[in-house]
């Protein structure tokens, strides 16, 4: 009782709070953006162009967010104790400019393929939609190279223990995107300027990290990445960015897009709405304790300390335990009141079977709420100890079983198996992180 009394109170004392509340300002943003859409757009195939026409840029950029920035950290420290001021500037730059051109390759690509894309994933769909979808797409594409820039950014300003800064992320970009909705909601083409009022949100942001590495005396130069560095990069982001791009692609497009999609016009909205609440909670609460809490364990491995490493690992599942289980409870007691206040509450093109079906969604996904916010906490562990052959192996082994799951349940329970596929998945998940933490040598079942 004394050790879960002071992880708590050492949690309330750390700068995670702080983070979770500017990161619930930005997850209020981004659920009130996809809240809009049906809202505004129904369940037709503009909503569905453009949720998938996002879904695919920002699934991008959260494969290379998500695959480096959780091992850049410990890469940044480490290099920032072994150079010192000007050669670990050029480290920096260096790194920063490599992820603005391949930011840049990427978009270019997608512009170009758009058609191709669109084809793919709305096979089902009229040409007129995939039409307007190729036509999302190119103007959200832009978006990448300031998100792959912004990558960079956010993991130095993490490994300086700027989490504040960082944080905005999630304010940002379906902020600006927010208020041009609701400015330009009677326009016809509304959809185009939503798209790029997002677009517009990643340059902003970028901005804001700019000037947060400003202010820590870092200077910007036109430098270019040395071997040695490319090879450190490897050895960091591959198998890490690897297996999250299989998990993802899996999972937001096979699973999300492609599987849901065969089911009916507007399922991908339907689903899409019950999935951003609980994408919301997870972020709020896995993914800020598990940025927060990655650099103190990243530095206690270099200090090879494995009890201090063990102690913060635990502490931050504490917490992650005492936010997650109370707020499960509550969208499970009460998923089908908070998706009609969010969904149909005053003037909604949404009907009353969308609701009911919404609200149904939201309760097989929140089944496995407690679970999917343990998983970036216990991942973070992995990747403090660079251990991403561990990481990669979770991630490939987690996205077989989503696609297998949800293939098997999709024909059995239609739309209702994929959040039950999503929740079992997560439970797996926490379950075989557990065990490669075993693997390094950290035991969360036994004491020091």
């Amino acid at each position: 009782m004394n050790q879960l009394r002071n992880s708590i109170v050492k949690f309330w004392q750390s700068p995670t709070r702080w983070v979770m509340v500017i990161t619930f300002v930005g997850m209020a943003f981004g659920l009130i953006f996809h809240v809009l859409i049906p809202r505004r757009l129904g369940e037709g195939a503009t909503a569905d162009a453009l949720i998938t026409a996002l879904k695919v840029v920002l699934l991008v950029d959260t494969i290379f967010r998500e695959g480096a920035k959780f091992s850049l950290v410990p890469l940044f420290i480490n290099e920032e104790k072994s150079k010192k001021g000007v050669a670990y500037q050029h480290f920096t730059n260096g790194i920063l400019n490599l992820s603005l051109g391949v930011g840049a390759m990427i978009a270019l690509s997608i512009a170009i393929f758009a058609p191709w894309i669109a084809h793919g994933l709305l096979s089902s769909s009229s040409a007129e939609t995939r039409t307007e979808m190729t036509t999302l797409l190119r103007y959200c594409a832009p978006l990448l190279i300031f998100g792959c820039g912004s990558t960079i950014l956010g993991a130095y300003l993490n490994s300086q223990r700027r989490f504040k800064t960082v944080a905005l992320r999630n304010a940002l970009p379906p902020g600006i995107a927010t208020i041009a909705f609701l400015l330009l909601w009677s326009t016809e083409q509304l959809s185009y300027w939503v798209a790029l009022a997002y677009a517009a949100g990643f340059v902003a942001y970028f901005g804001w990290l700019c000037i947060g590495m400003y202010q820590t005396g870092h200077r910007y130069q036109l430098k270019w990445v040395s071997f040695e560095t490319l090879r450190s990069l490897k050895n960091a982001i591959s198998l890490p960015t690897l297996g999250f791009a299989i998990r993802q692609m899996s999972a937001r497009l096979l699973v999300e897009i492609y599987l849901v999609e065969k089911i009916g016009e507007g399922a991908i909205t339907r689903y899409n709405s019950a999935f951003r609440i609980y994408s919301a909670i997870q972020t709020l609460i896995g993914i800020s304790i598990a940025t927060t809490g990655l650099p103190d364990m990243a530095t206690h491995d270099v200090e090879d300390n494995r009890n201090k490493l063990k102690r913060t690992l635990y502490r931050n599942i504490i917490a992650a335990l005492c936010i997650a289980i109370p707020v499960s409870l509550l969208l499970l007691l009460s998923h089908a009141k908070i998706t009609s206040m969010l969904f149909f509450y005053g003037q909604s093109n949404l009907n009353d079977a969308s609701s009911q079906q919404i609200a149904q969604l939201l309760f097989w996904l929140s089944t496995g709420m407690t679970f999917a916010c343990l998983i970036p906490v216990l991942n973070a562990g992995l990747y403090a100890q660079k251990a991403y052959s561990l990481v990669f192996r979770n991630m490939l082994t987690m996205a077989v079983i989503n696609f297998v799951l949800a293939f098997g349940f999709v024909n059995v329970w239609q739309l209702v198996g994929i959040p039950i596929a999503v929740a079992v998945t997560a439970v797996l998940a926490v379950a075989n992180l557990t065990y490669l933490l075993r693997k390094t040598g950290i035991s969360l079942f036994t004491r020091n």
